[in-house]
């Protein structure tokens, strides 16, 4: 790894620690000035500095990414990111870790990237920001060849996190979120409010601000690593395995949160992980590679589950595509049955008719339009009216909004085998989902 070097408030030379953390001389921080007045660590410097793959690249590049310049985007391309035919060869090996690559990724979109290992998604994403330099081929961002800019021009419309995260351990977590603010000359009262603005987006309770990383959680410091690129709203956010070293009911928080963000914010996302269920959850399309970053199928995550475009792909989707599709289809997009169901001054006569029609052996009881329960169609006998009858809950409720993976693993695990459906705002009951209903959503 080639170290960073930026000039301290000293004038002395800085490179970055085996940490991947800047190493500032003690009492820099109390002496540098904002770019207004003359920065003293040039900003510039600290943009373009680091070529490698540790957490000093995220204080290089994804830390120092930065608004937008006007002059620098080009308008009127939907297609924020575009790949030409761009290869990657490292010195002494005769084999391409990326091969030929043509790809372009739409504004506002998350893609994922996801493949075996040594396929060249991480390659593939740190070429981008320049990290890694193309051998051959173009790249774009907002209409510009890349190598056609300074690389920290390049920057400041790029925010990076990567696994290890890369905050300063030295600073609070709100000096971490507030870097490139500070690097760009705002003031102190934009940068405190723009830290918690960030912070309460990602999910940071207002104590934490005051606390060093070293006092966070896994999942705390990924949150701050988030804000960081964040900070100075930059159009693209590129995102390097980012959870992959969280435990699995933190990383589903996460992924919840990103999408809570991307749905706030439509930033263009690049995102590159192993996990395909996680590509299929957070990606707007998906881009599967092959070892040597060879193609072999682009599309959104319906698209390459319904038609995977070879073995390869197929091998790497796994068994249960039907299972990872109902993850991505809701209630609301599968046609609702009335279900076998009575008013409860109903009379209870005319139950018999209605569980014939529907072939069940209980109906449901509904008051107004609430589902009030069910009662065996044995129970009714002797009753004038439905409403009469023992009542027992429906153990499945789900609400339209609700994929229909999760709705097959309530009626599985329900006595009625039917998940009752009700109103997102409300309790007002819509309707029932049995299996039939579930299988006919993904013909």
């Amino acid at each position: 790894m080639v170290p960073a070097v930026v000039k301290s408030a000293r004038g002395e030379a800085v490179d970055t620690t085996p940490s991947g953390c800047l190493a500032v001389p003690r009492g820099t921080d109390r002496v540098r000035r904002s770019q207004r007045s003359g920065t003293d660590v040039d900003s510039h410097e600290l943009v373009g500095g680091t070529v490698g793959s540790t957490a000093a690249d995220a204080t290089a590049a994804g830390a120092s990414a930065a608004i937008t310049d006007s002059d620098t985007a080009v308008a009127g391309d939907d297609d924020v990111i575009r790949l030409v035919d761009v290869t990657k060869v490292f010195p002494g090996s005769d084999t391409p870790a990326v091969g030929g690559l043509s790809l372009e990724m739409g504004r506002g979109e998350l893609t994922a990237l996801v493949g075996p290992s040594g396929c060249g998604k991480s390659t593939t994403l740190k070429m981008i920001n320049r990290l890694l330099e193309p051998t051959s081929g173009e790249i774009y961002v907002q209409g510009v060849e890349i190598r056609q800019q300074p690389k920290h021009e390049l920057r400041r419309q790029i925010g990076y996190v990567i696994q290890q995260i890369g905050l300063f351990p030295h600073r609070t977590v709100a000096h971490n979120i507030g870097t490139v603010p500070r690097l760009l000359g705002w003031s102190k009262a934009d940068i405190r409010a723009r830290t918690e603005e960030l912070a309460e987006q990602v999910g940071l309770a207002p104590e934490m601000l005051g606390r060093y990383p070293a006092a966070l959680s896994g999942g705390q410091q990924q949150r701050v690593g988030v804000a960081r690129a964040l900070a100075a709203d930059p159009p693209v956010l590129l995102m390097d395995e980012p959870y992959s070293a969280v435990d699995p009911i933190v990383r589903k928080q996460l992924q919840d949160d990103l999408l809570a963000l991307q749905h706030d914010l439509h930033k263009t996302i690049v995102l590159v992980t192993h996990d395909i269920d996680e590509a299929i959850k957070l990606g707007d399309r998906i881009v599967l590679l092959n070892v040597g970053g060879v193609l072999e199928q682009v599309g959104t995550p319906t698209e390459v589950l319904r038609a995977p475009a070879n073995e390869f792909v197929e091998t790497f989707l796994g068994r249960e595509r039907g299972l990872k599709r109902m993850a991505l289809i809701t209630v609301a997009e599968v046609p609702l049955t009335p279900g076998p169901v009575l008013a409860a001054d109903a009379p209870a006569a005319d139950a018999a008719a209605v569980m014939a029609a529907a072939g069940t052996e209980w109906v449901g009881v509904i008051e107004g339009d609430q589902m009030v329960g069910w009662a065996w169609g044995r129970d009714l006998t002797g009753c004038a009216l439905v409403g009469d009858a023992p009542r027992e809950p429906f153990r499945a409720y789900v609400r339209p909004g609700t994929s229909i993976r999760e709705a097959l693993d309530n009626i599985v695990n329900s006595r009625t085998r039917v998940a009752v459906v009700l109103a997102e705002d409300d309790d007002r009951y819509l309707g029932m989902l049995t299996v039939d209903e579930l299988a006919e959503a993904l013909e």
